[in-house]
């Protein structure tokens, strides 16, 4: 079954609420529009007895295609494996997706994942991450925001937990992934759900536009860690917590100065010392005009991999303990 509601309607607020409250075991899809022409598809598996409710939501960099991909292959648990309710958000930004776009909304040219907690009479994208907070996020015992790196980023997969918050810290530890970053956060959509008292991280594997199954198995096989450590998912899951520890990094970020053609000297994982020169930013007459820096010594965690930089932009992210 399939639910329509147009959320827009002033007497719509509080429906996927109370859908998400009443929902019945087993499969309910929902059709919904938070602002006019944005639709947002949810799934709830409810599973037959009580238990937590965590939302899982993915696309909210619309190409990011092995978080989207992973949500996707979540969608065909069975109620009968699930303690309490998922709730699956598998396409956060439609029109992003749609239009291929990195990072921003094409409705108003705003990173979705910069502006949470929202606002409900701001832009486009304020207003979806007002929804999502007060209409979605409010009330659960946890999200997971599946991430990878969009199609200008590579990245090596880690997970992203809001500094201080131990109840974060322990669903990024339980995902599994190699690497759990501590992040003051500001403006994703875990702050949007730390700000109603909800445990959250952000999971990240694969990247560049790459359709990469080995990414795709990190994210999915991570979920399921998470779900069964949470008690969401009974013993039937086989995914096993892997044998090498995970490392609590904090991250430096990188900032172009100048706009040009970016030639990186290393690749992400790669160890570098402070201070050392990260690569080149050339004009379009190949001559060298920037060469940005690494601030600390440490682990490439993200970098731009595509040809085309700009000033302003974070390059890299450099993990140190």
């Amino acid at each position: 079954m399939t639910l329509q509601i147009l959320n827009q309607a002033q007497s719509n607020a509080g429906a996927i609420r109370r859908i998400l409250n009443e929902a019945l075991p087993g499969l309910t899809k929902i059709e919904c529009e938070p602002i006019d022409g944005h639709v947002l598809p949810i799934v709830i598996i409810k599973g037959l007895s009580a238990g937590p409710t965590v939302c899982i939501s993915a696309g909210v960099h619309g190409s990011e295609y092995c978080a989207i991909e992973a949500a996707q292959r979540l969608l065909t648990i069975s109620p009968t494996a699930v303690v309490g309710t998922l709730v699956i958000l598998p396409l956060v930004n439609g029109g992003a997706f749609k239009n291929r776009s990195v990072y921003l909304n094409p409705a108003d040219g705003k990173n979705l994942n910069r502006v949470f907690p929202g606002n409900a009479q701001g832009t486009a994208s304020e207003k979806i991450a007002a929804w999502l907070v007060e209409e979605v996020l409010r009330g659960m015992d946890a999200l997971v925001d599946l991430h990878c790196g969009d199609l200008s980023e590579s990245l090596t997969p880690f997970t992203i937990f809001c500094d201080g918050d131990d109840r974060s810290k322990s669903l990024a530890l339980s995902f599994g992934l190699p690497y759990a970053i501590a992040s003051q956060a500001t403006g994703m959509m875990i702050a949007g759900a730390l700000s109603v008292g909800v445990p959250a991280i952000i999971a990240e594997a694969g990247g560049a536009g790459k359709y990469d199954e080995t990414a795709i198995r990190a994210l999915v096989d991570g979920l399921h860690r998470l779900l069964k450590a949470t008690g969401s998912l009974d013993g039937r899951s086989s995914s096993q917590m892997p044998d090498r520890p995970v490392q609590v990094l904090c991250c430096e970020s990188v900032v172009a100065k100048e706009s040009g053609l970016w030639y990186p000297s290393y690749s992400v994982g790669d160890a570098v010392e402070a201070k050392i020169k990260l690569g080149t930013v050339r004009n379009p007459y190949g001559e060298e005009i920037g060469a940005p820096i690494s601030p600390v010594g440490g682990k490439i965690m993200f970098q731009i991999s595509s040809l085309a930089v700009n000033g302003g932009e974070t390059i890299a992210w450099i993990g140190t303990q």
